[in-house]
């Protein structure tokens, strides 16, 4: 049955090659939807790394086949460089574009850009992480706090109730990171059988992540983990696979990948709480066009979370949510 799946999951990314394949070689097949002045939106991503913003942007790259509208993507390539997303977004205010979508990853850091934008009349609309120290149109994206009491919920489902659970966290994992993990320390409170007997942080390297949680097992015995995105994620199942754990030590996870589905099959985690990280790109475009073209816009879209379990990630509903390409 294990083998079945995964040969299944092998022909989706394979199939999600294909289509991201015809959609570079045949840009143009597919009429805007309406007629109008064309647009110019700059998407800025907190990096241009991993597959969660990739989707993102293939997202934001429909609705441009759809609206006919000229999109610019910049990122850094490293999700920590504040500094640098900074001057992005700095700069890209200088080619006036019509609206801006951001992913930041801080908040008190981008105060003075949103200042600038609204300034010049820029409608920002902020995505993936909240946005609270300037004017923004709209926000796109999970309730990260939500997510993180869902995590901690399923693994006292997972637990019985009882047991010593840690956290493996992103040590650049900003606004959202923070959120997550003060849902789960906040969640924690209602199972008085479960302790939170430890915290790691590790870098965006898998090695790090699997060095960190290795650390941990060596320290203490545990029954659950708490991992707070993809690199996290994989590091702590792959180091529960080399241990041959992943069935005694409870794994939930955030966000996914090729490799965290392959590893949900093979049992060394239980769980995946899942954005929807294609939608958000759409959308984000969709609504930056529209106060671009002074239209109201929704102040907050709540986008939708789901939990991964090995028996539903091949429901129809969740292979959309897990390949969005291959629709």
């Amino acid at each position: 049955m294990v083998k079945h799946k995964s040969i299944i999951v092998s022909w989706l990314l394979f199939l999600a090659a294909l289509c991201l394949l015809y959609s570079a070689l045949y840009p143009g097949t597919q009429e805007p939807q309406e007629e109008e002045e064309s647009k110019t939106i700059q998407l800025i991503l907190r990096t241009s790394k991993g597959d969660y913003w990739k989707n993102v942007t293939m997202g934001a790259q429909a609705a441009v086949k759809e609206f006919g509208i000229t999109l610019h993507v910049s990122a850094p390539a490293d999700d920590g460089d504040i500094d640098g997303q900074l001057q992005t977004a700095m700069q890209s205010l200088q080619t006036k574009p019509d609206a801006i979508v951001l992913g930041a990853n801080a908040d008190s850091a981008f105060e003075g850009f949103l200042t600038e934008a609204d300034k010049r009349h820029i409608p920002v609309i902020a995505i993936d992480s909240l946005l609270t120290s300037g004017e923004i149109a709209a926000y796109i994206g999970t309730d990260n706090y939500l997510a993180g009491k869902e995590a901690m919920r399923e693994m006292a489902d997972r637990l019985g109730g009882e047991g010593d659970v840690a956290i493996v966290a992103y040590s650049k994992g900003g606004i959202n990171g923070k959120l997550r993990e003060k849902g789960i320390r906040d969640a924690v409170n209602a199972y008085p059988g479960l302790k939170l007997v430890d915290s790691q942080f590790c870098s965006d390297e898998y090695g790090s992540c699997q060095a960190a949680v290795a650390d941990m097992l060596n320290k203490q015995q545990l029954d659950g983990i708490l991992s707070l995105n993809t690199e996290t994620s994989i590091g702590a199942a792959l180091e529960l696979k080399q241990r041959q754990a992943g069935e005694k030590i409870k794994l939930i996870g955030f966000d996914s990948s090729p490799e965290l589905l392959e590893l949900l099959q093979e049992n060394q985690l239980q769980a995946l709480i899942v954005q929807n990280p294609f939608s958000m790109g759409y959308l984000s475009v969709k609504h930056a066009l529209a106060a671009a073209s002074g239209k109201a816009v929704p102040e907050r879209i709540e986008m939708n979370m789901e939990l991964i379990t090995e028996d539903n990630m091949f429901w129809l509903k969740n292979q959309k949510l897990l390949f969005p390409v291959v629709q």
